[in-house]
């Protein structure tokens, strides 16, 4: 098995059931939710801190400062600590988002087989649980992604706040997930379309960053890339594949759509790196930070993300050329069109989100309370109300959707949308759906019995049948789980008066009416 299958064969983290095998299973697939205490002895520390913040985003470099951390009673001395986020970072109080690096001054330091790990505050997300939903899909998935668990933080002995507790994208995670290392691994960020800008790899430092063999510094890995992306013609899907991994990307472009995650490529050119694997010799998309997933971002100013286009590309849908050459190659669409079918149904649904939702925050919901006011970002009503239905006003000025309420909400737009275009989620391709030329409705005029014949590969997995009389009331209302192909109902008409009724056949968007006689 691959180092990749074993880490999602270990998913759902905080369910109790994992065995370790690799690099911090034992601290993401824990049931508990962890205690890290960060112990900085120097004086005005939390000045200093945000001074060095501050250094580092007008250097670019990242300065640390020296603590002993301690994580569940094991002691981590001499770790280097910082601070770190753009718009996460802006909170007045002291959550905000840190970096600990076990490794920055002590050579070989880990804890559970990390060099390093990042604490996240969940600044746009009252509930604190939708990016650990999303990693957990991804993750189940074997979409290469951070995992992520939760933890208590306290400086030198005082509670912060609740963190999410996310896992680095650095050597240890690639050689977990490809089982080696040793090759380019590029950040997109802050602005990387992948459009083609040349030959000169010059021209790709200012939206991409490498974060390995920075030495040697050779980007001729990722020209090429490029190139093959924006540069193949007809021949893009042959050309690509010798080089990425167009499949997975393909996934993962579908579950960032469906979960409805804007802040990524698709739509917002970041928040992914690219790894040359050496084992399958091909790129590897790898997904990262996907905080504003389940709608914390609106598709535009004035439509809520739940009604974004499972299509959609910004204008010029050129300036993604990876999305649109995908959609202009009709075999590689359709696998888009079965992604997006895969995750709606299998993981976008509230049946097995919802009890999920209330497991995770009855874990983490006494250390929400438990928050001094000057650090919670959102109060104790605004975390139970989000999970759930109630709106909430967010730093980004937008508001923050009911957690449960957008995923019931997202599920029936996409569900329609791809009725709409006649796409039928059972066969992996387009229908023509119900439509006057294939039901037929016998006997006419009818007694005892009524038979709807009809030949339907619909998406949906029920039919259903309603007669009604002609001042609209409803007489008989039956349902039928689909087959495909030819299928034949049959209706039991034997208690209805003499008359003209109306039968309506429904499949989710699809309906058809026939007037049926009824004599006796």
């Amino acid at each position: 098995m691959k180092a990749r299958e074993l880490v999602c064969a270990l998913t759902f983290a905080l369910s109790g059931h994992a065995y370790p095998q690799n690099p911090g299973d034992n601290l993401f697939f824990s049931s508990q939710v962890h205690d890290i205490n960060i112990i900085l002895t120097q004086a005005n520390w939390w000045d200093s801190l945000q001074y060095y913040k501050d250094l580092s985003d007008q250097t670019g470099q990242n300065y640390y400062m020296v603590s002993d951390v301690i994580i569940n009673g094991t002691p981590l001395s001499s770790s280097g600590v910082r601070l770190r986020g753009n718009s996460s970072y802006g909170h007045p109080g002291r959550k905000k988002p840190i970096k600990i690096d076990f490794n920055q001054y002590v050579q070989g330091q880990e804890y559970d087989g990390l060099k390093s790990i990042l604490l996240n505050n969940s600044s746009y997300d009252p509930t604190m649980l939708r990016e650990k939903l999303m990693l957990d899909v991804l993750n189940a998935r074997g979409l290469p992604a951070p995992r992520c668990t939760y933890a208590r933080v306290s400086y030198n002995g005082q509670y912060v706040g609740l963190y999410k507790v996310l896992e680095v994208v650095d050597k240890t995670f690639l050689k977990t997930h490809f089982n080696n290392k040793e090759r380019n691994l590029y950040k997109g960020e802050p602005n990387a379309t992948l459009e083609w800008e040349g030959s000169n790899q010059a021209a790709y430092y200012d939206n991409l960053e490498l974060n390995t063999n920075e030495t040697a510094n050779d980007w001729s890995d990722l020209v090429n890339l490029v190139d093959k992306i924006n540069n193949s013609g007809s021949d893009f899907r042959s050309q690509v594949e010798q080089v990425f991994n167009l499949q997975d990307y393909i996934r993962s472009w579908a579950a960032n759509n469906v979960f409805a995650n804007i802040d990524a490529y698709y739509s917002i050119p970041h928040n992914y790196y690219l790894y040359n694997d050496s084992i399958a010799d091909v790129f590897q998309w790898i997904n990262w930070d996907v905080g504003l997933v389940f709608g914390v971002l609106p598709s535009s100013l004035f439509q809520s993300s739940d009604q974004l286009d499972i299509f959609y590309l910004p204008d010029p849908p050129s300036s993604r050329p990876l999305n649109n050459n995908i959609l202009n190659v009709p075999e590689l669409k359709t696998a888009y069109l079965n992604a997006v079918c895969d995750f709606l149904t299998n993981d976008l649904d509230p049946n097995r989100l919802f009890p999920r939702i209330d497991s995770l925050a009855a874990v983490i919901r006494p250390h929400v309370y438990a928050e001094p006011d000057s650090n919670q970002m959102y109060t104790e009503a605004q975390f139970e109300g989000n999970l759930n239905s109630t709106k909430v006003p967010s730093f980004l000025f937008y508001n923050i959707p009911g957690l449960k309420s957008f995923i019931v909400l997202r599920k029936e737009n996409v569900v329609n949308q791809l009725c709409q275009m006649g796409w039928s989620c059972a066969l992996g391709a387009s229908y023509s759906g119900i439509g006057s030329g294939i039901i037929n409705v016998y006997p006419s005029p009818a007694n005892e019995e009524l038979t709807v014949y009809f030949n339907v590969p619909e998406y949906n997995t029920l039919i259903s049948y309603r007669i009604v009389d002609m001042m609209g009331n409803k007489v008989i209302e039956e349902y039928a789980p689909l087959e495909n192909g030819n299928y034949v109902k049959k209706l039991n008409t034997a208690g209805l008066r003499q008359g003209i009724y109306m039968l309506i056949v429904d499949a989710a968007c699809r309906d058809v009416e026939r007037k049926i006689l009824i004599i006796r």
